[in-house]
């Protein structure tokens, strides 16, 4: 049997230094308010969790949106200008690894990693990149064997998007394949559209959604 776990929110959850090292530099460069920019790359992240129902924004693509949504706010159209998105980028990116993700003990302990033949890890990745985001597992997880990586950024598709399920498949060797993860619509939905049964994880609790549609 296969497990494709979720990574955002099931196997880590973001580190508030990071969140506040990330608003505390933007703060610095762009000399605007916390609020103004946490508001601003909250909009910006639902905005594109939306578009990726059915497209794919870039994570470049995700800073220039967020530098013109926040000269909007201040009424300065000159900021987006002023600024790179890519030094944006570049210094957050940094700031990733050096406050990384909490890592969620209690799920991994609640999973029998026995029953499973072969494991892969996936995300809609949002500001973060795969990349980086295998930088962080490769000093974290050393212990469990990751056959693969299903990031959007890098398949240009995000769940609940059938190819995004349907690589998932095509790179795992065995046709029993679970999802796990925390989002209904995304995870869970995307999973069993797609003829896979899926494990919704809530207040640290497994409920299987299996495609018969029993629960």
């Amino acid at each position: 049997m296969h497990l494709s776990i979720d990574f955002w929110r099931t196997v880590a959850f973001s580190n508030p230094e990071y969140s506040a090292k990330r608003l505390d530099f933007l703060e610095l460069e762009l000399n605007v308010s916390r609020k103004i920019l946490n508001d601003s790359l909250t909009e910006v992240g639902r905005f594109v969790d939306n578009c990726n129902v059915a497209g794919h924004v870039t994570i470049s693509e995700m800073y220039e949106m967020l530098l013109e949504l926040i000269s909007k706010k201040v009424n300065d159209e000159t900021l987006a200008f002023k600024h790179s998105p890519a030094f944006l980028r570049e210094t957050i990116d940094h700031l990733f690894l050096k406050y990384p993700p909490i890592l969620n003990f209690r799920l991994i302990e609640m999973i029998d990693w026995n029953c499973f033949d072969s494991i892969n890890l996936s995300s809609n990745t949002g500001y973060i990149s795969g990349n980086l985001i295998k930088s962080f597992l490769e000093n974290t997880l050393s212990d469990f064997h990751i056959d693969f990586y299903a990031f959007s950024d890098e398949l240009e598709c995000s769940k609940p998007q059938p190819q995004f399920f349907n690589y998932v498949r095509s790179r795992s060797n065995d046709e029993r394949i679970t999802h796990l993860g925390d989002d209904l619509f995304a995870d869970i939905y995307g999973a069993n559209s797609c003829g896979i049964d899926a494990l919704y994880y809530n207040d640290n609790r497994l409920i299987e959604y299996k495609l018969n549609g029993q629960h």
